[in-house]
């Protein structure tokens, strides 16, 4: 069967110019979409650490409000109730902030440090203390604790 010029004429389908320039418009809009994905991932990440150090700040003032100091003996050694029961995010999976508890009679710090996948984020570590200041260590620290 021999093609004739009116066939061709009726035939459909892409040229490999037109499927080009849908692939490069995709590949830019992947450039952009796929950096700003990864940071709200981020952002979300943070404010899962950031949730979990205002939950250990509730039960230390819960426990101090209760027996009149941060630490759980007498000897105000380390706070081991608390300590097991926030330890990393997220608690399950793989972790992205190690939470450290730093507790005396009168006071306390908790510190959620990135790790794994987090490890070089922006925001860096935030701390909690008892006097109810929540900073980040980052150069700019605003952008970070929203």
């Amino acid at each position: 069967m021999t093609r004739t010029p009116q066939s061709l004429k009726n035939a459909r389908g892409f040229t490999l110019i037109e499927l080009m320039i849908v692939v490069a418009i995709v590949a830019i809009l992947s450039a952009i979409a796929y950096p700003a994905y990864q940071e709200y991932v981020r952002r979300g990440q943070r404010a899962e650490a950031r949730a979990e150090v205002l939950r250990a700040e509730g039960w230390l003032e819960r426990f101090y409000a209760e027996n009149n100091r941060y630490s759980n003996n007498a000897a105000n050694d380390a706070n081991t109730a608390f300590s097991s029961a926030f330890t990393v995010v997220p608690t399950s999976g793989t972790a992205r902030y190690n939470i450290t508890l730093e507790v005396t009679a009168a006071t306390y710090t908790v510190t959620a440090a990135p790790t794994g996948a987090m490890t070089g984020d922006a925001c860096g570590s935030y701390v909690k203390t008892h006097s109810g200041t929540l900073s980040s260590t980052a150069n700019n620290p605003s952008k970070c604790l929203k």
